[in-house]
């Protein structure tokens, strides 16, 4: 399956399900995807699908589309590319390729060193078809950045850290339970001092530390 997570100032705004062959996107709102932003140009982009892969196609907008920060014309996109359409940020997401990528994905190797936070760390659990039931929710902890002292529940499909032109991670809910996804910036997300480069994501288990860019957070489950 494949879909885009919409984003907006950092906030996810909506999640669409990607079907048909051709998708249009744009400001007018007889577009498939209507982005309502004068940024957005009426008949901004489209998006086209061939056998199993998408294209991205811009249509002469005014503000021009970038995938992972470079303009583009016509591009195939791929599981987590970030796309800029004016004030708007979409994550597409390829379901199948990220399922298919758990199986291959290894455990990482323990490790001794504490977090900044003196919380110790744990080995991170490698993406998999575990038979577990998925927690109703889960909750981050920040000890670093700009939510520090705060609590966040994780109760939707897609939860983000970071903001868009740096580092950004996504804690997604799957049938497993909680996996994180590196989705931009030059450096990958940690779990317990590790580095996540698993496209396909990596198991967070109880107590895990993520560390994602400037934000430094414990998970727990309910």
């Amino acid at each position: 399956m494949f879909k885009l997570v919409i984003m907006r100032g950092g906030l996810e705004t909506g999640q669409v399900v990607l079907e048909a062959k051709r998708i249009s996107i744009g400001r007018d709102q007889t577009s498939d995807i209507t982005l309502d932003d004068a940024s957005v140009s009426r008949h901004h982009a489209r998006l086209i699908r061939v056998m199993d892969s998408y294209y991205l196609e811009d249509l002469d907008s005014t503000n021009g589309t970038q995938r992972n920060h470079r303009p583009i014309t016509k591009h195939v996109l791929k599981h987590s590319d970030e796309i800029r359409i004016g004030g708007f940020t979409l994550y597409f997401i390829a379901e199948e390729e990220a399922g298919q990528r758990e199986s291959d994905a290894s455990p990482e190797p323990p490790t001794a060193a504490a977090s900044a936070t003196e919380i110790k760390s744990r080995p991170a659990a490698a993406a998999g078809t575990g038979s577990l039931q998925l927690p109703k929710t889960a909750r981050l902890r920040f000890f670093r950045g700009p939510n520090t002292g705060r609590t966040e529940i994780l109760g939707r499909g897609l939860y983000t850290i970071g903001k868009p032109g740096g580092e950004v991670a996504v804690i997604a809910r799957r049938p497993q339970g909680f996996f994180l996804l590196h989705i931009g910036g030059e450096r990958y997300p940690r779990i317990n001092n590790h580095e996540v480069n698993s496209v396909a994501g990596v198991k967070l288990n109880e107590a895990d530390v993520v560390e994602v860019g400037e934000n430094l957070a414990e998970i727990t489950f309910s």
